[in-house]
Parts: structure tokens; C-alpha cells; sequence
């Protein structure tokens, strides 16, 4: 019979991925090692005979897994403060463009300062305002230019007739 750690302990040069399975059957020792152990039962040192070696490698795997973790934690807690940076920001740029916002924070009380529910409030009044006046001096301009239209025909015409004179 074959042992089941010879499995992974192939040549490299005619393996398919081209990887160095040399660190597959390490890897595959040590987790053979450490199982047989807990199998036993036994909660002794010396039933799990463990170098100084196997020792740092571990506190080496679990350093740059602690590292890894924390650079990740760092890199995300980063992205989570530009995120709340940039809604806080345009919080402060839509409060300092609506009127009705700067009106009411001119008059706030101490350090009271208008809430972003208010702030989005506003902003949705002053544009449904906006709106409205919008289409309101449109119809103005269609009524204006019904009026001026035949005005306008008229003064051509009257221009044509004085050029043929």
C-alpha cells in the first residue's frame, strides 16, 4: 500500500498546475500530525511533538493573518470616512445653496444646527417651487408670442408695402 502524505508528494516538473507541491505535503503532514493527536484524546505536550520551527511558522501565519486583517480593517474603516466625508459635504453644499436653509441656520440657536431630513425638505420645496415657476413663465412666453404674433405679421407686411413704393 501507498501512504496517503505520498499522494502529494509528486514532482513538480510533471505536475499539471506547475505549482511547488512540496508545501501541499508539508502542510498535509503537519495537519495529519496535529489530527492524529486530538483523535488520541490526550491534552499533553509531549503527544504533539512540536519544534521551535513549527512553532514560529505558526506565530509568523497567524502574525501576517493579523496583519492582513488589520489592513483590510484600516482600508475599510478609510473608505467608510470618505464615504460619510463626501455625504457631509454635500449635505453642507445643498444647505448653503438652498435659501430657506441658510435663513433658518442664520437664526439657529447656539450650536443647533438644521437636521439633514430638514435640509432634504427644503431642497425638494425649492425645486417643486422652481419647477412650477419654470412651466408658469413658459405659458407666459407661449401667451406673449400668440399676442406679438400677428403684431409682428402686421409690421412686415407694412415693411413690404413701403419697399415696393
Amino acid at each position: 500500500m501507498t501512504d496517503p502524505e505520498e499522494h502529494w508528494k509528486t514532482d513538480g516538473a510533471f505536475s499539471d498546475s506547475g505549482f511547488d507541491t512540496s508545501f501541499f505535503a508539508e502542510t498535509a503532514r503537519k495537519g495529519s500530525i496535529v489530527s492524529r493527536a486530538n483523535s488520541i484524546g490526550s491534552t499533553s505536550a509531549s503527544s504533539v511533538p512540536n519544534t521551535d520551527d513549527e512553532d514560529s511558522d505558526y506565530r509568523h501565519e497567524t502574525s501576517f493573518k493579523d496583519s492582513f486583517k488589520d489592513r483590510r480593517r484600516q482600508a475599510h474603516t478609510q473608505a467608510e470616512q470618505k464615504r460619510r466625508d463626501a455625504i457631509k459635504k454635500g449635505y453642507g453644499d445643498l444647505q448653503s445653496i438652498v435659501p430657506t436653509c441658510q435663513q433658518q441656520s442664520e437664526f439657529a440657536v447656539g450650536a443647533q444646527k438644521i437636521s439633514k431630513a430638514t435640509v432634504l425638505q427644503k431642497s425638494r420645496n425649492l425645486l417643486q417651487f422652481e419647477h412650477f415657476y419654470t412651466e408658469l413663465l413658459v405659458e407666459k412666453k407661449n401667451s406673449v408670442q400668440t399676442i406679438i404674433k400677428p403684431f409682428s405679421y402686421f409690421k412686415m407686411c407694412r415693411l413690404c408695402v413701403r419697399h415696393d413704393e
